[in-house]
């Protein structure tokens, strides 16, 4: 009988080892989802200055102005703002232009310089500037959203104020500025 309580006794052990063990492993399958992997190539954008010079025509002051600063401008469709009485405006102005071409159906991000820019003459100690204005750009962020159309062209302008100081010598005076574009 001790033999059969021994027994007993190991069998139910072994039951109790059996039923604290964890059952024997399932296959889990781990969560999965599906991703996607692309690109969209396009063709290089091109921008031409086809007419790039922002020209305020000729200002001629009326003696001397001292100190005082006078602003012109030309607008992004060319038109000339008023002149003050202490100038005489003429000769042509008119706003720069431009055109941007790319992949047909695509819009592009046209960006203007947004800080004024310097304008440097024949007098070494004169500066003026000019404040840029982009076709499009609602906001006057220097930037302006374009659509290429179906054949891949668009075209903008860009106007600016110009800020003179009334002591200004006389001279010839400017300076470069970049448009750039980027596809959206």
């Amino acid at each position: 009988m001790f033999n059969q309580f021994k027994k007993t006794a190991l069998v139910a052990a072994a039951g109790l080892a059996f039923a604290a063990t964890p059952a024997f492993a399932q296959s889990v399958s781990p969560a999965t989802a599906d991703g996607e992997a692309r690109v969209r190539i396009l063709q290089p954008l091109v921008i031409d200055a086809t007419d790039g010079v922002l020209d305020f025509g000729v200002l001629v002051k009326d003696g001397a102005l001292g100190g005082t600063t006078y602003d012109f401008r030309v607008a992004t469709d060319g038109s000339f703002g008023t002149c003050d009485a202490a100038w005489a405006c003429s000769g042509s102005k008119q706003a720069a232009g431009f055109t941007v071409t790319g992949a047909a159906d695509e819009s592009v991000q046209i960006t203007v310089p947004t800080t004024p820019i310097d304008l440097d003459g024949s007098a070494t100690d004169d500066h003026l500037s000019v404040v840029l204005d982009l076709s499009g750009d609602s906001d006057f962020d220097g930037e302006a959203d374009l659509p290429l159309g179906a054949t891949g062209v668009a075209t903008f302008s860009v106007g600016g104020t110009l800020t003179v100081d009334g002591d200004v010598a006389n001279g010839v005076y400017s300076a470069p500025f970049t448009v750039s574009a980027e596809y959206l």
